[in-house]
């Protein structure tokens, strides 16, 4: 028996943790293994870096980038926009 069944995924999962957010490998070249599960940094899809960061804790090697807004992450602060009218009288 080679120990596949060890090694499965949960789709479902993935899925929830791509829609959530985006995820960038630090790495660009070469191959990592973690608990029998290979990464190959220059070919690596969205689902495999996903399951890498979230189940794996491959949290030094992927940036996870935050798709949606969740109550915990602070906001940005938003600028106003300034109007492109400004009164007449000022430039005559």
């Amino acid at each position: 028996m080679c120990g596949c069944s060890e090694n499965k995924i949960n789709l479902s999962s993935i899925k929830i943790y791509t829609f959530m957010g985006t995820y960038k490998a630090k790495l660009d070249s070469g191959v990592s293994v973690k608990n029998g599960f290979i990464i190959e940094w220059a070919v690596a899809t969205q689902e495999v870096l996903a399951h890498a960061y979230e189940e794996l804790g491959m949290t030094d090697v992927i940036e996870k980038i935050s798709t949606t807004k969740t109550k915990d992450e602070p906001k940005k602060a938003t600028k106003k926009k300034k109007s492109g009218k400004e009164s007449s009288d000022s430039k005559e």
